[in-house]
């Protein structure tokens, strides 16, 4: 099955919860609406984020989750808590729980691996953010040929996979906003350079899969 326009059914609902927290990032505006209209849109109405600590232990998982989709009760976070000094392998997946049984979108995201990007920004430093109250660090540890071949440019980062290492003790926030990248024409709109706009403020191009923040904790 083609993945057309995969969309977290929280991300409008919380826009205007997000609007003041997200203001300095300017990223998630204008939304284009890029997706072939031959294809019926998908939801995702769970993101699971798995941290893995790298020096052994059990994997910690933080869910969103909006078990009504569109209805009105809104999604909820679980609140990450992480250990300050540790190093961690992340790990994000993205589902349709509203459908029975529930539909793993990840596989339909990785298929597309050069038409997606994940960007992580908050209380974080890395390659979409520069936050001066980062309290963890992030990486990429995933690419397009990670998933399969790159047919088309660079090898750039997807983002399913990620390297956190949690630095100062305190509270703060961990957004995760998924993009779909596809072609105009014969131009790329995924380009090794999109992180850094988002980081400085400048508007991306595309259009937005999933846009959800997380309580972050560390300790």
């Amino acid at each position: 099955m083609q993945m057309s326009c995969i969309r977290a059914v929280a991300a409008v609902r919380s826009f205007v919860a997000l609007a003041l927290a997200t203001a300095t990032l300017g990223a998630c505006e204008p939304d284009h609406d890029d997706h072939d209209d031959d294809h019926s849109n998908e939801i995702i109405s769970r993101v699971v984020l798995t941290f893995s600590p790298l020096d052994g232990g059990d994997p910690l998982t933080f869910t969103f989750d909006d078990p009504d989709g569109d209805g009105g009760v809104s999604g909820v976070s679980e609140r990450i808590e992480l250990a300050a000094g540790a190093q961690y392998d992340l790990t994000l997946s993205f589902e349709n729980s509203l459908v029975d049984p529930p539909e793993d979108l990840t596989s339909e995201i990785t298929a597309e691996a050069e038409d997606h990007m994940v960007f992580i920004v908050g209380d974080v430093v890395g390659p979409a953010s520069t936050s001066t109250t980062a309290l963890v660090s992030q990486s990429y540890a995933d690419l397009e040929s990670t998933y399969g071949e790159n047919a088309v440019g660079d090898d750039l980062p997807v983002g399913i996979r990620h390297t956190v290492e949690a630095m100062e003790a305190g509270e703060g926030t961990f957004r995760v906003l998924l993009r779909h990248l596809p072609p105009l024409g014969d131009e790329p709109q995924k380009t090794g350079d999109l992180p850094a706009d988002l980081a400085a403020g400048r508007d991306l191009p595309g259009s937005v899969d999933v846009d959800v923040s997380f309580d972050l904790v560390v300790s």
